[in-house]
């Protein structure tokens, strides 16, 4: 069955927003009767029957509603938040956002650094983006999108877990998939914009408990990079 995101799951009946009703009513011509999934981003997967296919407000009635664990819903057993530098073209952040959904992350947040492309991200796009790849994906939980914070922000506060800095000038024997501790259940992974961390970057995320890594022996762009922590991370525990 297509999976539509609802927010907000509410018994009995269910009203889809204007651009899902679309979706469902223009684009994939679902009748009175159809049923359907909703997701709420947060674990939760209603099935539903369509009760009235109005093409803007598509009116459902929620015939059974389950809750999902995150360990169930993405079959990982820890938490990975990605903190990534936006381009100066979006589209490549975007790409990211779908591809790590896909395989699985918790939480990105952009950052701001010296060397920073971009100061502003259009978050309604990077939620459509991501609402897009769970629903692809069959995975329950949307992942956190946080708005733009500065580096200097993130090591005042830094998050607890396993923290890592992707640098390019890091030692070759310092290898990102060498480093990881599969024990660990909270990975922290601080990518940096196409012109890198600088050195007084790399030396106040040191004192904040960040470990600097290599992500190998090619120079990797940015998107690259974010996409190679999660896989590696991913491989981990597969």
């Amino acid at each position: 069955m297509h999976v539509f995101y609802q927010p907000d799951i509410t018994l009995p009946f269910i009203t889809l927003s204007e651009e899902e009703s679309k979706h469902c009513v223009r684009v994939l011509r679902l009748q009175n009767g159809d049923k359907i999934f909703l997701a709420d981003g947060n674990g939760k997967l209603a099935t539903a029957q369509i009760t009235d296919n109005h093409p803007k407000k598509c009116v459902l009635q929620i015939v059974s509603v389950e809750q999902f664990l995150r360990e169930e819903s993405s079959g990982r057993q820890y938490y990975l938040h990605i903190m990534i530098a936006p381009t100066k073209n979006m589209e490549r952040v975007e790409w990211f956002i779908e591809k790590a959904t896909e395989v699985g992350i918790d939480e990105i947040t952009f950052i701001e650094t010296e060397n920073s492309e971009r100061n502003k991200v259009n978050m309604d796009r990077c939620l459509k983006i991501a609402i897009s790849a769970m629903k692809q994906s069959k995975q329950w939980y949307l992942p956190k999108i946080n708005e733009l914070k500065s580096l200097k922000e993130i090591i005042q506060q830094p998050p607890t877990g396993a923290k890592y800095v992707a640098w390019c000038q890091a030692d070759k024997t310092q290898l990102f998939s060498n480093m990881l501790d599969k024990q660990e259940k909270y990975f922290t992974v601080l990518i940096g914009p196409e012109g890198d961390f600088t050195t007084q970057e790399i030396n106040a995320c040191l004192q904040s408990g960040f470990v600097p890594v290599s992500f190998g022996a090619t120079i990797l762009r940015t998107e690259t990079a974010a996409l190679y922590g999660v896989m590696a991370i991913k491989a981990l525990h597969s």
